[in-house]
């Protein structure tokens, strides 16, 4: 995917004057005043500005009953938000059922279609099964994803609302506020505008049933207590400008510029502060910190390793508590902390052609709202997470926040914890000038856990928890559309999903997928649970558990509520306690035994609560946990259900695992670029997989492809591409599992695995079919075997022993290896193979 890079330069302005304290003859402050966004670099370059490359596109409804003459608007929504190109084209499948014009949907005639909608740029589709029904079926109610919500001033977030029955033929409902000076509502996007409170209601153009959110809305404030000690200030910045900095520097720069931008230029600087955040940025509307060319800088935050939080306390070694940060200019800047994180912005943060070297007990940067690097060379090393942002909101201007988005340079992480953890999508790709030149390639290389070289402190966790376990079947049942909360000391604690996890006689291990709803479980008999945390005061010494309706419930009470428990004391020596039934009767939850649970750091290489997609460039992962791994459990701040979906459109990504390889709890999909995943427990994993493109080669210990179980039926669709599977011949594992249907009409895969039925090369809990390209079975089929289309012949080679092969497809020779030895060949494909 490639987006064009547009060139801006804005001249300089006059000159301010300078607020500073106890400048000294180490360093030069001056100020020039010129304004931050656009200007050109130190070297005379221009700052690109970047458009933001689609990766994805969602509808509100997936599933719609109507009668005929019925209409309905379908709303899609292009993935990222801030997408430059949001053009999108609309088709039905069937015109005598229903039409379709800009999304909206007119019922024509009885029957079944499906409306699809389709990304301008990138070509990324979703679509909505419409049944048009003779009878009609009314709404009995309607309910909201919120009951109640708390926005600041400018911010903004979209309700969905959810028609009773679901297949109610009349879905079209109409929204309300209260108090439009104080929140407005646009089809379910409701805006905070003024500090106040406001109802937003929603109801059906069917029976005129209602549900209400009641929203909140405060103004935005900066959650900063810190106040510096004026001695210890190098300078106390309040007006917008360029100030200079150089020599050696023991005190703080401090920054305090409500709705200025101001640049910080490092002219060869060595900050060397312990008492709080060497840069400490209080509020600002920008700030960049630009490393001049040819220039070395140090930043060396001298505090001891955080142990407790404290407010007053800046959280990296640069702290930026209110405004955007941008790290710019062709010299280099060191970080070296004991503290807790290198860079932590809660805003924005951007890095741009330097060279930034991190070190850091935590995260190296976090940026609460987004990190994009658009070039430079990056070297981090830390006891956390390399890459970490936290909120998955909109932004006052819809800006979807949450975003970590590699479009340039090269990026090196050793990390103890995960190696990017993007809230919401973690996207890499590259940026391309009109005549489609890369003037900053891609290159990442991430290493977690064991394969990290980082040996330094880690920041303890001081807050306390406690664990939940529940069943597959309690966790099916209520894990999605419930919330649990724990009332302790009259105050309630929101439970909070933290993944999968699987006892056996070896004890607890991560369930495979590494956390995903569906992992499933061990080989051996061993079972799956479904764990929640939550937080524990530590003067608590009894909880009560209550459940209430709804996926992200935040307004609890003691008197309204779906089921709770009775009080229950702690173990002083176990912290996990089992649901062991909820009854729908009694609403009473009861418990099993106490057990411990091992609270060990996620350690993947790049993981997202939303999308994964990796476009272009060179990514290499080493990683105890899965390589890439996406999300879909839980809900997004922006009430979005999110997708758990990787996509690899192209690029070479190189993965050694530990687990999976590439997990995504919703859909996998290959379309280009080449994946090759060298070592894994399971090799490549989703709810549904679609390979159309692009070479996969994937080893595993457990099944090297497998199509689990989630919210939709798995499948596993091959129409493009190469996909080439090893594993072992013996043993319980699968080269090719589908826990749904396995679906080939295009493309070459080779499958290798046991020579059994219940374990096999290629094994399907449903129908397993190809009607084009080429597969390759080097062991057995399972039960269900292969059905053909009329154009596929099976054909007599002998490809099964180990060693390198030579094969022959529709006039295109291919060689591959064989590690070992498999039971026989099975080959069917509709153009001539031999070998």
């Amino acid at each position: 995917m490639k987006n064009n890079i547009k060139k801006l330069i804005f001249p300089s302005l006059v000159l301010m004057s300078l607020a500073l304290v106890g400048c000294n003859i180490n360093h030069e402050a001056t100020n020039t005043n010129t304004i931050p966004s656009g200007q050109t670099d130190d070297d005379g370059e221009d700052d690109p500005s970047i458009s933001t490359a689609v990766t994805g596109v969602s509808l509100n409804k997936t599933t719609l009953s109507m009668l005929v003459g019925g209409t309905f608007k379908l709303e899609a929504t292009v993935s990222p938000l801030a997408a430059s190109n949001k053009n999108v084209t609309w088709t039905s499948s069937n015109e005598e059922v229903v039409i379709v014009e800009d999304g909206k949907v007119t019922a024509v005639g009885l029957g079944e279609a499906t409306i699809t909608v389709t990304t301008e740029e990138g070509g990324f589709t979703a679509t909505c099964v419409i049944n048009v029904v003779e009878e009609e079926v009314g709404a009995t109610g309607v309910e909201l994803n919120y009951d109640s919500y708390s926005l600041t001033v400018g911010d903004s977030v979209r309700l969905v609302e959810t028609i009773l029955p679901e297949n109610a033929t009349n879905q079209n409902v109409t929204w309300s506020s209260s108090n439009e000076e104080v929140v407005t509502v646009e089809n379910g996007t409701i805006k905070g505008v003024a500090a106040g409170e406001a109802t937003i209601t929603v109801t059906t153009v069917d029976g005129e049933f209602t549900a209400t959110c009641v929203v909140t809305v405060s103004e935005k404030e900066v959650d900063d207590d810190y106040v510096p000690n004026e001695e210890d200030l190098e300078m106390n910045i309040t007006e917008e400008g360029e100030y200079n900095f150089e020599g050696e520097i023991t005190k703080q720069i401090y920054v305090n510029a409500p709705g200025k931008k101001v640049v910080l230029n490092l002219n060869g600087v060595t900050i060397t502060y312990g008492k709080n955040s060497p840069i400490y940025v209080h509020t600002c509307d920008s700030i960049e910190i630009s490393a001049k060319k040819n220039k070395t800088n140090i930043i060396n935050d001298t505090r001891a390793t955080l142990t407790e939080e404290d407010s007053t306390q800046g959280k990296g070694a640069i702290y930026v508590a209110d405004g955007d940060l941008k790290l710019k200019g062709t010299g280099t800047l060191t970080i070296e902390t004991g503290y807790n994180n290198g860079i932590h912005g809660k805003d924005d943060v951007k890095v741009q052609k330097m060279t930034l070297n991190i070190t850091a007990p935590n995260h190296a940067i976090k940026g609460n709202d987004s990190i994009e690097i658009s070039s430079g060379t990056l070297n981090l090393s830390c006891g956390g997470d390399g890459l970490k942002t936290e909120n998955s909101d909109l932004s006052s201007k819809g800006k979807q926040r949450g975003n970590v988005d590699i479009l340039g340079g090269t990026v090196t992480i050793n990390s103890l914890g995960d190696g990017i953890s993007a809230a919401y999508d973690a996207n890499i790709t590259e940026v391309a000038d009109d005549e489609g030149a890369v003037e900053y390639p891609v290159s990442v290389e991430i290493k977690t856990d064991k394969y990290s070289s980082y040996e330094g402190a880690t920041v303890e966790k001081s807050e306390s928890k406690f664990y939940l376990k529940l069943s597959s079947s309690l966790y099916n049942s209520y894990g999605t559309n419930y919330t649990f909360a724990a009332y302790m000391n009259e105050t309630f604690y929101k439970a909070a999903y933290a993944g999968s996890k699987t006892s056996s006689s070896q004890g607890w291990r991560p369930g495979p997928g590494g956390g995903g709803p569906g992992g499933g479980g061990q080989p051996g008999g061993s079972t799956t649970y479904y764990v929640y945390e939550i937080d524990k005061p530590a003067e608590a010494t009894s909880f009560t558990l209550y459940m209430f309706s709804g996926s992200n419930v935040t307004n609890f009470s003691t008197s309204s509520y779906y089921a709770k428990s009775d009080a229950k004391t702690f173990n002083s020596y176990y912290d996990m306690i089992q649901v062991s039934s909820v009854s729908t009767y009694s609403s009473k939850i009861s418990f099993g035994s106490w057990s411990s649970y091992d609270d060990s750091p996620s350690t993947k290489g790049i993981k997202a609560e939303n999308k994964v997609v990796v476009d272009a460039g060179t990514v290499v992962i080493k990683s105890t946990d899965d390589g890439l791994h996406a999300n879909n459990d839980g809900s997004l701040e922006n009430g979005e259900k999110p997708l758990g979906n990787v996509i690899i459109s192209g690029g070479d990504t190189t993965i050694t695992s530990g687990d999976d390889g590439v997990h995504a709890d919703g859909t996998l999909k290959v379309l280009g670029g080449k994946l090759n995943v060298l070592t894994s427990y399971e090799g490549i994993e989703g709810n549904i997989i679609e390979i159309s493109g692009g070479e996969t080669y994937v080893v595993a210990t457990d099944d090297g492809v497998n199509a689990s179980s989630g919210n939709s039926t798995p499948s596993i669709t091959v129409s493009g591409g190469y996909l080439d599977v090893t594993v072992s011949p013996s043993g319980d594992t699968d080269g090719i599992d589908s826990n749904g249907t396995y679906t080939q009409t295009g493309g070459i895969v080779i499958a290798r695995g046991p020579n059994s039925t219940n374990m096999a090369a290629l094994d399907t809990d449903s129908t397993c079919s190809i009607t084009g390209g080429t597969i390759i079975v080097l062991g057995a089929l399972g039960e269900r075997g292969i059905s053909r289309g009329s154009g596929v012949s099976q054909y007599n080679v002998s490809l099964h022993t180990s060693g390198s092969k030579t094969v022959n497809i529709g006039g295109t020779s291919y060689t591959f290896n064989n590690s070992y030895s498999y039971g026989k060949t099975i080959c069917y494909s509709s153009v001539s193979v031999t070998a």
